[in-house]
């Protein structure tokens, strides 16, 4: 299977930064002024999550932390030993067209919170 490979990199400041990232994982802020790259002294501050190569309701793109409303459960995107797992289910089981992103961890945990 042939599947475009993209991350999206989140900051948990919510700085609103331009990011990059190289092949060693190390997360870069593009500096607006000048568009030169520095290494971000927080890589802590900064999350990266893979595309898993699936699109859900509405076109939008499905990535790792992603939080997806199946059915009437919230649930959250991960990798598992035999691929992509939403909440204990494979991606293969699901009705992906049926699925909707209606948040992410990093930036909604709230949603998941209140549906323990």
């Amino acid at each position: 299977m042939n599947r475009e490979l993209k991350f999206r990199i989140l900051d948990k400041l919510n700085r609103n930064e331009e990011l990059l990232i190289n092949n060693l994982g190390k997360i870069f802020v593009i500096d607006q002024g000048c568009g030169q790259a520095n290494e971000a002294d927080d890589q802590e501050n900064y999350v990266i999550q893979q595309y898993t190569g699936l699109k859900g309701k509405n076109g939008k793109e499905i990535y790792e932390g992603d939080i997806i409303l199946n059915d009437e459960d919230k649930e959250i995107v991960r990798w598992g030993f035999c691929g992509w797992l939403c909440g204990n289910e494979s991606f293969a089981d699901l009705d992906i067209q049926s699925i909707e992103v209606i948040g992410n961890v990093c930036k909604n945990p709230e949603l998941i919170k209140n549906n323990e």
